[in-house]
């Protein structure tokens, strides 16, 4: 699920999509999911961590006042949280096959 605002590689589990927790992006497919009558009993990666909150917007200069460009922050991915979510997800996939 979302991996943006993550710093914990160990925190990065794999659970049955009702069971995630802590991310915003699961929460809003659940509710998706549940407005269809689909089935969320199918494997997700997610993390358990708890994002760190987005930095306030910031002028660039001491004498700008009102800050130019977009004024809500956003929580982006640290490069190596999408690898590792893939690689936990592609192992899981793989031990799968071999049982």
């Amino acid at each position: 699920m979302g991996a943006g605002g993550r710093l914990d590689p160990t925190k990065v589990k794999i659970s049955p999509m009702d069971k995630t927790e802590n991310c915003a992006l699961a929460r809003e497919m659940r509710k998706q999911l549940r407005r269809i009558r689909a089935s969320l009993k199918f494997p997700v990666v997610h993390s358990i961590e708890i994002p760190i909150k987005a930095r306030p917007h910031q002028a660039i200069t001491a004498t700008d006042t009102s800050p130019a460009g977009r004024p809500k922050a956003v929580n982006g991915a640290i490069s190596y949280m999408p690898n590792i979510f893939g690689l936990m997800m592609s192992g899981y996939i793989i031990q799968t096959l071999i049982k």
